[in-house]
Parts: C-alpha cells; sequence; structure tokens
C-alpha cells in the first residue's frame, strides 16, 4: 500500500514537470515547445488576421489624409510631386496588405505579411523625410507614432523590435541631421525618448504576449481534462463516442476499415477486494500505460467504465487489429505490479462492415468480449 501510495505521488510529480516544461515561456514570450507554439499561431490566425487587416487600412487612410492635405496646400511644388507616388505606393500597399491577411491560412505567412508591412511603414517614412530639405519637430511625433504602431501590429516580437531599432538607427543617422536649429542635448534628450518608447513597446507587447499565451494554457488544459480519464489519463467514453462516430462516417463514405478492441481486465472486483481500491487504480494505470506504449497515435484509446477499456483502429483489418490485440495482452501479462497475481485481460474485436451503425458495431465487440470471458478469459476473440 505504502508503494503503491508512494508512486502515486511520483507519478503526480512527473505529470507536474512535464506540463510545466511544456508550457515554459521564453525570453520574448514564446512557448519553448515549437509545437505548442504553432498550435497557439493557428488558435489566434483568425484574431491576428483580422486585427492585422484593420490596422493595415487605418494606416493607409491616414496617409491618404496627409496627402489631402499636401494637395490642397502644396500641389504647385516640386516637393509634392516626389513624395505623392511614395505615399500612393503605401496607400495601395496597405489596401493589399489588409485584403491579403483576411485570406491567409497559415500563421507564418501571417509573419512574414506583418514583417513586410512593418519594413514598408518605415521605408515609406524615411522616403518621404528624405525630400525635405529641412524638418521640424512634427518629424519626432511621426517617428515616435511609427514607433508605437510596429507595436500593435501581431508579430513575433523579436521581429518587431529589430524592425523598430533598425528604424530608429536609420532616423538618428538620417533625417535627423535635417532638423533645424537641433542642439547636441536636445538630440540626447530625444534618443533618450525614442529609447524609453522602444523598451516600454517591448515591456508591453511581451506582457500581452504572455497573457494571450496564458489565457491558451488555460483554454488548452480544460478542453484536455473534459476528454481525459482523470485517472489513467487516456480518452474518456465521450470524446471516445464523438471520435468513434467521426471514424464511422469517413469509413461510411471512403470504404475504409477500422476495428474496434473492447478489453477488460479479468477478475479486478477481486483485485479491489482483495488488494484496496488505491491497489486496482494502480492496475488501471499500469494497464492503461502499457497499452499506449504499443498503439499509434492515430489510435483512439480511452477507458470506457471501470476496469473496461475501448480502442479505436482506424485504417486497420480485423487480422491487424487481432495481431495488436494479443501483443496488448502480452504486455499487460507481463507487468510487474504491487499486488502478488499475474494480471491478465479478456479482449472482443470486431470490424467494421458497410452500413453498421455505432450500436451495432459495439455489440459486436462486447459479443466476443463476452464470449473471451466465458471461454476461459485472458484471450483475445474476434
Amino acid at each position: 500500500m505504502v508503494a503503491v501510495l508512494s508512486r502515486f505521488k511520483t507519478e503526480l510529480g512527473v505529470r507536474e514537470m512535464e506540463s510545466e516544461n511544456r508550457y515554459r515561456l521564453s525570453l520574448f514570450g514564446e512557448f519553448g515547445d515549437k509545437s505548442l507554439e504553432d498550435e497557439f499561431w493557428e488558435d489566434s490566425l483568425g484574431r491576428s488576421a483580422h486585427w492585422t487587416a484593420y490596422i493595415a487600412l487605418f494606416c493607409g487612410a491616414l496617409l491618404a489624409l496627409f496627402l489631402a492635405n499636401s494637395y490642397f496646400t502644396e500641389r504647385n511644388t516640386g516637393l509634392f510631386m516626389k513624395i505623392t507616388p511614395i505615399r500612393l505606393v503605401f496607400i495601395f500597399l496597405s489596401i493589399a496588405v489588409s485584403f491579403t491577411a483576411r485570406r491567409i491560412t497559415k500563421h507564418k505567412h501571417l509573419v512574414h505579411l506583418v514583417t513586410f508591412f512593418q519594413i514598408s511603414m518605415v521605408v515609406t517614412y524615411l522616403l518621404t523625410l528624405r525630400q525635405y530639405q529641412s524638418l521640424n519637430y512634427f518629424s519626432i511625433l511621426g517617428l515616435l507614432v511609427i514607433t508605437m504602431a510596429l507595436f500593435l501590429l501581431p508579430n513575433r516580437l523579436v521581429l518587431s523590435q529589430l524592425v523598430a531599432i533598425a528604424f530608429s538607427l536609420a532616423f538618428f543617422l538620417g533625417p535627423s541631421r535635417k532638423l533645424a536649429g537641433l542642439q547636441a542635448n536636445e538630440l540626447y534628450r530625444i534618443v533618450a525618448y525614442q529609447t524609453i518608447l522602444l523598451l516600454y513597446g517591448s515591456i508591453n507587447f511581451w506582457w500581452t504576449e504572455v497573457n494571450k499565451r496564458r489565457a491558451f494554457k488555460a483554454r488548452k488544459e480544460l478542453a484536455e481534462l473534459s476528454v481525459q480519464d482523470t485517472l489513467t489519463g487516456v480518452f474518456n467514453r465521450k470524446k471516445f463516442d464523438d471520435a468513434l462516430d467521426e471514424w464511422l462516417n469517413f469509413s461510411e463514405r471512403y470504404n475504409n476499415p477500422l476495428t474496434l478492441i473492447l478489453f477488460d481486465i479479468d477478475d479486478f472486483k477481486g483485485i479491489n477486494d482483495n488488494f484496496g481500491h488505491i491497489a486496482g487504480d494502480g492496475v488501471l494505470q499500469e494497464a492503461a500505460r502499457a497499452v499506449s506504449a504499443v498503439i499509434r497515435k492515430t489510435d483512439v484509446f480511452a477507458r470506457w467504465g471501470g476496469d473496461e477499456f475501448a480502442l479505436l483502429l482506424p485504417n486497420t483489418d480485423l487480422a491487424a487489429a487481432e495481431g495488436l490485440a494479443e501483443r496488448i495482452r502480452a504486455a499487460i501479462g507481463s507487468l510487474a505490479l504491487d499486488v502478488p497475481k499475474k494480471i491478465s485481460c479478456s479482449f472482443g474485436v470486431a470490424a467494421y462492415e458497410k452500413g453498421d451503425t455505432k450500436q451495432l458495431l459495439l455489440r459486436r465487440a462486447d459479443e466476443m468480449l463476452l464470449r473471451a470471458k466465458s471461454g476461459g478469459k485472458d484471450r483475445v476473440v474476434s
């Protein structure tokens, strides 16, 4: 009994550590697990794409207002003729980005699009400033506004930081020299303000991304709990029923093989009565772990109820399912457990037949399981 309790505590600690490592966040506010990070991006793709589309349209509309103002105040000047093509290109580019963002289906494509748009914002502003002979302090305001806009777009933090830092360096090494009457101490003050803005933007962006991923983690864990058997960690009956419906429809449409295995632990009530329910729980856990080690990722393994388990094998015929059931039977029979009794299981195997309903397939598998039990147990019947 003490050994079983100790094992439970150890397994609980291992699970908590595995969960903590899986959801660990990097310095850039991203999941260290690449597959989990990709899953997060896919989950948030729709929201991020729409946000990108709205910001792109807003930036294009804002520059259109500047262009309209220049038309009424500077249209007869050479300066207007120089900056108008630059602004028009960006306006059309903003519209194109807005429409493209709404149609993106992969997160990496959205990252590329957002980064491209950020660079376009920066290049457009720097090229516009280059056309002026001298600049005023409104140029500094533009620097600050564009920097904030860079951190509003849903991109990876490191990419937004690189674009923002490159923009700042390009501005201070180029257009800032055209600021009329700029003193050295004033330049240093502007540099300090921009540095503070970069730090604030990075920290705020990082904190936002961390909270997004924490919310994603909470939703994911809740979803996993809703389909998971709390004792064994495999799927629960509800999840299995849903998966069975889906695969039956798939097999009905495409005529693919599908096999169902039902099995339970022989004389499980005696284990609980003679060695206690904690020992019985340990047997269920070890049996579930042994099965999980030999099945494929595409197989659907669930605790059906009590000591009974169900295993759904897509794209698997009856002969292959029988072979797998025998391997599972041998694996469970060779388990070294804390009960002084050999553990065995009985298996019922049934293959999907054209026109089968869920009830018919389950009934046939259950009948095979009953034959295995009545035929002496510790055997596979199909």
